[in-house]
């Protein structure tokens, strides 16, 4: 565990709602499945409607219905709202698949953050910075309106800039921390490198790479309840 002192982050407004709006974050993450789907064709969503079916099923004790379409599969995890969060399913069922079709996050996972992260983008035409100083605060408080704006916002989030140019970026109790503790117990949220996947932090970094014209990745430094901090570089 890095120290950690969220005096030292500058925070943006804190969201409406401790939690997303179901249907809007449920949908966004299926934007990232169906990223996928058009990369493995629709074996992929095959494979995502089975394991997110065979989870709920477990999870409320009744038979697997007939999805054949991801639509189909969004209407129906959404009609056990009340039973089980549908953007968990559906976030552990890509987990899973992606796990078995390359045997670790890799080259699907970026796909799945662009489908999501093109879906937050669509707002916002005027990213663009002056590449030789970035204006961390403008990029971040456009995708932070975003997300509130679609209501699928965490309810915090600061950020912090370091010396060697990289952003520590913090959220704090993050919707998908369940699912991720989840994914991260049967050994499904880690790239090919060894480290952590987050959707979240992916975002953030197509968001920087908008701005800049460069690309950007990140390092999980702390993940726990209710605080999750990656660092943010361009290389």
């Amino acid at each position: 565990m890095v120290d950690f002192n969220i005096s030292d982050f500058k925070m943006f407004e804190e969201a409406p709602c401790v939690q997303p709006d179901t249907r809007a974050i449920t949908e966004l993450v299926m934007n990232g499945v169906k990223a996928q789907e058009n990369m493995y064709g629709p074996v992929f969503t095959a494979k995502v409607i089975d394991y997110a079916l065979r989870l709920i099923s477990s999870q409320i004790g009744e038979e697997k219905p007939d999805i054949k379409t991801l639509d189909q599969l969004t209407e129906y995890l959404l009609s056990k709202e009340g039973k089980f969060p549908p953007y968990w399913v559906v976030l552990w069922a890509q987990f899973k698949t992606e796990k078995k079709f390359e045997g670790h996050r890799g080259a699907g996972t970026r796909l799945m953050d662009r489908g999501i992260s093109r879906r937050v983008m669509e707002s916002n035409d005027d990213l663009r910075s002056d590449l030789i100083k970035i204006d961390v605060e403008n990029v971040l408080s456009k995708l932070r309106r975003a997300t509130i704006e679609m209501k699928v916002a965490p309810l915090q989030m600061g950020y912090k800039e370091n010396e060697d140019g990289s952003i520590d970026v913090l959220f704090q109790d993050c919707y998908f921390l369940d699912a991720c503790r989840l994914a991260l117990n049967e050994g499904l949220l880690k790239r090919a490198d060894g480290r952590m996947v987050c959707g979240v932090f992916a975002l953030v970094c197509q968001y920087l790479k908008k701005a800049t014209d460069r690309e950007w990745d990140y390092t999980i430094s702390i993940f726990d309840k209710p605080n999750c901090v990656a660092r943010c570089f361009m290389f």
